[in-house]
């Protein structure tokens, strides 16, 4: 919920005391719907660019 709200990777994993970022994107940064549609346009935009 934090990374779905935008809050940064080094204070989500302060508040979950880990102190490596592999740890926390594994476990519980995992693409969720609302990541996949933040991501569309950014992908949009870079393909057309191309």
């Amino acid at each position: 919920m934090l990374a779905e709200a935008g809050v940064e990777l080094l204070k989500i994993m302060d508040r979950l005391g880990h102190t490596e970022d592999e740890t926390t994107t594994q476990v519980y940064l995992h693409i969720t719907k609302g990541r996949k549609k933040k991501k569309l346009p950014k992908v949009a935009q870079l393909m057309r660019s191309l």
